[in-house]
C-alpha cells in the first residue's frame, strides 16, 4: 500500500492510506467527502480503497479462509455428525443481500428480488461456524444457481463432475 515520493508530489504515508480507506469501508461516505476530511485528492481516496482491498484479498483472506484439503474435510464431517447429528456435511453455506447505493451503470442489475439494490455475499462454514469460502460481489439479481463461486469448481474438483 506504500507508494514512493517522487520530484512532483510527497506520496501519502501509509497510515492515513489504511484510515482513508477503514473511513470510506465503515462510512459508506461519499468519496468526495472523504477527499475533503482528509484533504487529498478524488482519485487518492478511490486509489486507498482499491489498493487496500487488494491487499486484504492478497494477503489476510490466504491467510484465514482456506479449502480444506480431504483429510480436514473428513474432520469437518466428523464433527458435524458428533456434535449437529448430521452425516455427511462439510459445510452449512448460505447467502446474504448487502445494500448498496445503486451505481449508475447498469442499476437493474443490482436491484433483487426484495424491491433494493444489493450485491450478494455467499459464504460456508465449518461446523463451529468458521468460514472456509467467501464469494462476495455479484449483483444482486443473479439468481443463486447462476453464481460461479470458487466453490463450485472446487466441489468438482473433490467429487468430480455430476452430469
Amino acid at each position: 500500500m506504500g507508494r514512493m515520493n517522487t520530484t512532483y508530489r510527497l506520496a501519502v504515508p501509509v497510515r492515513k492510506r489504511v484510515a482513508i480507506a477503514l473511513w470510506k469501508l465503515a462510512t459508506g461516505i461519499e468519496y468526495r467527502t472523504i477527499s475533503h476530511l482528509f484533504g487529498v485528492g478524488l482519485s487518492t481516496v478511490f486509489n486507498c480503497v482499491q489498493d487496500f482491498c487488494d491487499s486484504v484479498i492478497k494477503v489476510l483472506l490466504p491467510q484465514h479462509i482456506t479449502t480444506p484439503d480431504a483429510a480436514k474435510l473428513v474432520e469437518i464431517a466428523t464433527f458435524f455428525h458428533n456434535r449437529w447429528r448430521i452425516p455427511q456435511v462439510v459445510g452449512a453455506i448460505d447467502g446474504s443481500h448487502i445494500p448498496i447505493i445503486a451505481p449508475d451503470e447498469y442499476p437493474r442489475d443490482y436491484f433483487n428480488r426484495k424491491g433494493w439494490h444489493s450485491i450478494i455475499l455467499q459464504g460456508v462454514v465449518d461446523g463451529r461456524g468458521l468460514f472456509w469460502d467467501v464469494c462476495v460481489g455479484y449483483a444482486g439479481s443473479v439468481h443463486d444457481a447462476q453464481r460461479e463461486c470458487v466453490m463450485s469448481a472446487k466441489a468438482v474438483t473433490f467429487m468430480g463432475a455430476t452430469k
